[in-house]
């Protein structure tokens, strides 16, 4: 058989795998939508017997090394995979290669497994997502076995990076490569100094906590919840105390003195994620990124604000390009923060503009310019890759507004939009469900939606202003709510 025909086949038989969204109005995103299921296929890796790495895994698409927040991200959409491709067994590559001491280095060559760097280097470790992902696709799909296996491994690398990346004041420290913000002005790529207190790892480390103490619940394990509950609540006191300045109404960096380093990015809305805002704190920072003289510009977030005068109307890398992780991490955190629809805002704006860029060229990049559609001054095509968690993961949890919680057995709908969409196809456990809302004038109208189930569950629709929940039989049913 003719190879590409070969290949054409095994792409048909993916995009009948996974949902299908329903969004007539935007056949522009669905098509981007399939093109990034296509690219994530072909990027799929194998696992050697020199690597010991698992039999197949989800590729960062970087280069010829596995990184860890990359692989974290990637799974945020690979979870929609419905078993065509790997997805969370792509953490297994890293699990596999902790050290006797908990340590687990965040890159790992592909050619013999080992770690890229030494645990002596202030970029061995890095953005320690992996108790969130482990959470999400435990919700998304219902199956806790894996809970029991990992949460040794999350309780054994956190206790590493507490007692080796932490300062005596308590702050955590990495370098610029090791927060993943490569040439960001707030610090040196390979120097743990400046700044002395980063307000990014404190709270990805509170983030960690938080996930873990959710996973730790599930597997009835009181004394590794009750651990990381306390580490949380230590966290969440101390970046609050030390790091929130009320007349910036923003997160800052410390010093070595623990005065303020004040050089704004997006690193200081981690904090939205880790869930240590108070709702005074979210208004002032929501003002941040809504602010068109800093994050509010044509396409939305700049990594950098525009008003630092090292921002790059190009991106250049770090000096304000738009990354899908740091995206990610903002909507995740406006919607932790019952902000959904400033989320949905951010998201539209990023497929609008992505899309730009997809009808240009025909492919995602891995970063983009912050006031054009293009892609950002050095970015490479085809990275499918993390930069997939826009065309496939948000478009169906922010754009659409779908989300699953098969333990709960609810689906979730933020139905901020007039317009006609849902999915079909979606597993919900084993079950597919199909799921689409009319078409209505205004948001305001009575929206009439159609599901078909094979099981019950609970529908609870949010449409910005009122909440109502539905009990749904099994069957092909019509409701107006």
């Amino acid at each position: 058989m003719n190879f590409r025909i070969r290949e054409h086949r095994i792409a048909d038989k993916l995009l009948k795998t996974v949902p299908e969204p329903i969004i007539p109005s935007r056949p522009d995103l669905v098509a981007m939508y399939q093109r990034c299921w296509q690219i994530g296929l072909n990027k799929t890796e194998q696992g050697t017997p020199e690597n010991g790495f698992v039999e197949q895994y989800i590729d960062a698409a970087f280069d010829r090394r596995i990184f860890q927040w990359d692989t974290c991200f990637s799974i945020a959409w690979a979870k929609y995979s419905q078993g065509a491709l790997p997805n969370i067994v792509s953490l297994d590559n890293f699990y596999r290669k902790q050290h006797a001491d908990g340590a687990i280095a965040g890159v790992i060559r592909k050619s013999d497994g080992a770690d890229d760097q030494g645990t002596d280097t202030c970029w061995f470790s890095r953005n320690n997502l992996f108790s969130w992902i482990e959470y999400e696709y435990y919700c998304h799909t219902g199956d806790a076995s894996r809970i029991p296996f990992i949460l040794p491994i999350l309780k054994k690398y956190s206790d590493w990076i507490r007692q080796n990346r932490r300062h005596i004041n308590g702050h955590y420290w990495w370098s610029g490569w090791g927060s993943g913000m490569d040439n960001s002005p707030r610090s040196i790529a390979d120097k743990p100094y400046p700044p002395y207190s980063w307000i990014d790892y404190d709270s990805i480390e509170a983030l960690s906590a938080y996930y873990s103490m959710k996973l730790s619940r599930v597997a009835g394990d009181k004394a590794t919840e009750q651990k990381f509950r306390a580490h949380y609540k230590e966290l969440k006191r101390l970046i609050n105390s030390t790091m929130w300045c009320e007349e910036d109404g923003i997160f800052w960096d410390l010093d070595k003195d623990d005065s303020y380093m004040k050089v704004k990015t997006v690193a200081s809305f981690w904090p939205l994620w880790a869930r240590i805002t108070d709702d005074h704190q979210v208004a002032k920072l929501v003002s941040h990124l809504n602010n068109p003289h800093s994050f509010n510009r044509k396409h939305r977030v700049p990594t950098l604000s525009a008003d630092h005068p090292e921002y790059e109307n190009t991106g250049h890398y770090w000096l304000g390009s738009v990354w899908a992780p740091t995206n990610h991490m903002i909507v995740k955190g406006l919607s932790a923060n019952n902000r959904h629809q400033l989320a949905r805002e951010i998201v539209c704006n990023h497929l609008d503009n992505i899309a730009a860029v997809f009808r240009d060229t025909g492919t995602v990049w891995e970063n983009y310019s912050p006031e054009t559609a293009e892609p950002g001054n050095l970015a490479k095509p085809d990275f499918i890759g993390w930069s997939a968690v826009g065309p496939i993961a948000q478009l169906i949890e922010n754009y659409i507004g779908i989300t699953l919680n098969v333990p709960a057995n609810t689906v979730y709908w933020n139905l901020l939009s007039p317009e006609e969409m849902g999915v079909r196809n979606m597993k919900f456990g084993n079950s597919p469900v199909e799921i689409v809302c009319a078409r209505r004038n205004s948001i305001e109208d009575p929206v009439d939606i159609t599901v078909e189930t094979s099981k019950s569950f609970y529908l609870i629709i949010n449409n910005g202003k009122t909440i109502e929940a539905r009990k749904i039989e099994k069957g092909t049913h019509k409701y107006r709510i």
